[in-house]
């Protein structure tokens, strides 16, 4: 089953009973804010796909909850290139036991502002978080994960990337907490920003924090520029310093997303990624 919407109201509610893929689109032509909540119940395999639209310059809020019901598995993707609209969103979604969130969030818009919450309330779930952000031409990208382990046996993986060029900044503050309690969990994360011009500004700001022993955790972060070993190597094949710089940025970016976003990406940032 697979089924298309175009959201245009400013509050509501979506209930998903059966396994399928839906698409989200969500138009901000004639509201700027929204509030969405999304109960996904039990025992079902479902594809999200959310995308923004309008047709002017606006500055946007965006709320969404989204509730997941128990053994279920749930694919979230996530497709921002709307240069009009500046976005500010909250994501809060909540996990029952032994369900699945895998995301694949590609930011390549305008302004915006992202703040991620999950809770992994039960024994058994887990959460494969991708995020994927290009930003240029001033343009500031600020995103704030946060992945809460509040029983046993759950776990997180994050796997962050970014790609700024001309004058853009973007900053990550990720955050996987594990509570007192919640025994033999893991949480890991893997965060990079590349930078492809001197006057870019990229923060990472990575936490573990956690409140009990006998659990696992990691992170590891990363930004800079290309390294002129790879730009020389690449040089000496006759690859000029520009598609050298489109190829290994947009294979950055490509590392950890999903085949429905793949070429979307490949499309969009050949037209924007330029080195001066």
């Amino acid at each position: 089953m697979e089924i298309e919407k175009i959201i245009d109201k400013d509050n509501i509610d979506i209930q998903i009973k059966k396994s399928g893929i839906y698409h989200y689109t969500y138009d901000f032509e004639k509201i700027n804010s929204k509030n969405v909540n999304i109960k996904i119940d039990d025992n079902i395999d479902v594809k999200l796909f959310e995308k923004y639209q309008s047709k002017q310059n606006n500055e946007v809020f965006f709320n969404i909850n989204i509730d997941v019901g128990a053994n279920t598995n749930v694919e979230y993707n996530v497709f921002n290139d709307d240069l009009l609209l500046k976005n500010n969103k909250k994501i809060n979604i909540n996990l029952n036991s032994n369900s699945a969130l895998k995301t694949y969030i590609l930011e390549i818009a305008n302004n915006t502002n992202s703040n991620y919450v999950i809770n992994l309330n039960e024994e058994g779930s887990r959460a494969d978080i991708n995020l994927m952000v290009y930003a240029d031409d001033k343009i500031t990208q600020n995103h704030d994960i946060k992945i809460n382990h509040l029983k046993p046996y759950t776990i997180s993986t994050m796997n962050n990337n970014g790609v700024i060029n001309n004058m853009a900044s973007c900053n990550f503050n990720l955050t996987s907490f594990i509570k007192k309690g919640s025994l033999k969990s893991s949480a890991n994360q893997s965060n990079r920003i590349l930078t492809l011009s001197d006057n870019c500004i990229a923060k990472i700001n990575p936490q573990l924090l956690i409140d009990e022993y006998d659990v696992t955790g990691s992170h590891g972060t990363t930004c800079g520029q290309i390294s002129d070993e790879i730009l020389y190597y690449m040089e000496s094949r006759g690859i000029d310093k520009i598609l050298a710089y489109r190829l290994v940025a947009i294979g950055s970016l490509l590392k950890n997303i999903s085949e429905d976003l793949y070429e979307l990406l490949i499309k969009k940032l050949e037209r924007r990624i330029n080195y001066e």
